[in-house]
């Protein structure tokens, strides 16, 4: 269920074509990974919010087909880049 507090879906309309995320390994290295719409099997990436012990937490899934391969809340996203419409990452 949708509520204009807290919406589920970014408010920006074009789909998202690339996502950069960062991450520590734990050694105190900081780490980066893009995902990009039409590369390495990515197929979509797509907003959502998952509920957390705080709050209601975005997070950005990553598919290839119909299966989710990754999922990253926002506090490990270093950059989201929008495609100007869906022509623009369509592959088919």
């Amino acid at each position: 269920m949708q509520n204009n507090i807290f919406p589920l879906v970014h408010e920006v309309a074009q789909p998202v074509r690339e996502v950069v995320v960062r991450y520590d390994d734990y050694q105190n290295n900081a780490c980066g990974l893009a995902y990009c719409v039409g590369m390495d099997g990515v197929t979509r990436i797509e907003a959502c919010m998952k509920n957390g012990e705080y709050a209601h937490i975005p997070y950005l899934r990553i598919w290839s087909g119909e299966t989710c391969v990754a999922e990253f809340s926002q506090h490990h996203v270093a950059g989201v880049f929008f495609a100007k419409d869906e022509a623009e990452i369509s592959h088919d």
